[in-house]
């Protein structure tokens, strides 16, 4: 790729400045939430600087990695919008070059041979009394005395780098200028700067950001919900609304907007905004976020999205209805914030019959009244010939005007008979959607109860 300009939406994007970030996960496990905010955030960066993203894969760890792994990871990524420069990186394609660079330093007296039960492995030496300084985007000065480091492996006894050993070669080999990561990298720090000095080689400058935390302010887990991109992919959340979502989790613009554009967050962000303290995973807010994304999307694409996640889940066929479909995605577009919310919601709408809870039926559907209205309401749509919304209100309003009571009297109770639920979109909407046979199946059996 050519290093001084690429295409970014169609806009030339200047590469002259120098600012080369990477992300490097390891395939050992999907991509993680907090790791993604970590490759988010060196994206912004590089494109808010016109610069380069790099990506390496980092499969030293034969029996962990997988392509699997792999596979998903690079998905992820590409579903998030986070294209990378370049070709990808793989670590387990370089273990020669981390050979001879452990070696030159053998050969300069800075490492030493060890011999252990398994092997030769290569250790190098650190010189003490010395105060090892750098100066973090995030966290300002930090000083680390030398005397607090023994000397440490670089080579393992089966030929493989440690992870500092590589990570140092590799960044700069690549000539990377900036080192975004998570603050518990911080103790690696002093390692890898003990590394580049004695290659002799220029440390990059460091940001080390706060790490995501649960809302109980424990490290993030799966018990606090989501906790991978391909779980995010899966419960139906936009990657436009994600990103927005996890731009923000350690970093906000001077306003406090909270809902960007991609090219808003890219011109406002900077390394300077990134605060110290941990992050807080608020999926209420995620969920505010992608509702507000779903809202702003056309009935028709919005369509598609619902379309794709419910013939995945076998919850319909790929030669449903698009006109009924359509319908029912457009009445519940103000109510749902993801594919789980809109599949628990709209339930009723995908199955031949439904439950409803004994509470419900006590608190709705118990009394003498209710179920003579229920009774002719049955009537009434089953003399519609042409089952329409409008035809389908007209003879609710009609029943209601000759039993003399208030449309909602018959609303209500319909809606609980028809849906199980106490909530739904418009009663008309819904009697449409469930269509006529259904819907009179539904009160004979309310009726019934």
């Amino acid at each position: 790729m050519n290093n001084k300009t690429q295409t970014e939406k169609g806009k030339q994007v200047n590469l002259n400045n120098g600012v080369r970030v990477r992300f490097a996960p390891s395939p050992t496990g999907s991509l993680h939430i907090g790791s993604a905010r970590t490759a988010l955030f060196n994206w912004l960066y590089a494109r808010n600087q016109g610069g380069e993203f790099i990506l390496r894969i980092e499969d030293t760890d034969k029996e962990r990695s997988s392509e699997k792994h792999i596979d998903e990871i690079l998905s992820s990524l590409k579903w998030l919008g986070l294209n990378w420069d370049g070709e990808v990186l793989y670590q387990s394609k370089r273990f020669n070059i981390y050979k001879q660079y452990a070696e030159q330093l053998v050969a300069q007296d800075k490492a030493y041979y060890e011999d252990t039960d398994k092997g030769r492995a290569i250790k190098l030496k650190v010189v003490k009394d010395e105060t090892i300084v750098f100066y973090d985007a995030v966290h300002d000065k930090i000083e680390v005395n030398s005397n607090t480091v023994d000397d440490f492996v670089i080579i393992k006894s089966d030929g493989s780098p440690t992870y500092n050993f590589a990570c140092v070669v590799d960044d700069a080999d690549m000539n990377i200028t900036h080192i975004i990561r998570g603050d518990d990298h911080i103790t690696n720090t002093s390692k890898q700067l003990i590394i580049y000095q004695a290659l002799g080689k220029k440390p990059p400058k460091f940001a080390h950001i706060p790490l995501i935390l649960g809302e109980d302010k424990s490290r993030m887990s799966k018990r606090h919900g989501a906790t991978s991109i391909e779980e995010c992919k899966t419960r139906g959340y936009f990657p436009e609304a994600l990103v927005n979502f996890l731009s923000l989790m350690g970093w906000s613009p001077k306003d406090d907007r909270e809902k960007m554009s991609l090219d808003q967050i890219i011109k406002l962000f900077s390394l300077k905004a990134i605060v110290k303290t941990g992050a807080v995973f608020n999926i209420q807010k995620l969920n505010w976020l992608n509702g507000e994304y779903i809202r702003e999307t056309s009935v028709s694409a919005l369509t598609d999205f619902v379309a794709a996640h419910l013939i995945e889940k076998n919850i319909i066929k790929e030669d449903c209805d698009r006109q009924w479909l359509e319908a029912a995605v457009k009445s519940f577009q103000t109510r749902f914030c993801n594919i789980d919310d809109f599949i628990e919601q709209s339930g009723f709408l995908f199955s031949e019959d439904i439950n409803i809870d004994q509470v419900i039926v006590n608190e709705h559907l118990k009394d003498e009244k209710t179920r003579n209205l229920l009774t002719k309401l049955k009537q009434s749509l089953e003399t519609i010939d042409l089952f329409t919304t409008e035809s389908i209100e007209k003879a609710v309003r009609s029943l209601a005007d000759a039993e003399g009571v208030k449309a909602a009297d018959i609303i209500h109770p319909a809606r609980t008979a028809l849906t199980g639920r106490t909530a739904a979109p418009g009663i008309f909407d819904v009697i449409y959607l469930i269509g006529k046979e259904r819907a009179i199946k539904r009160l004979d059996k309310a009726i019934k109860y």
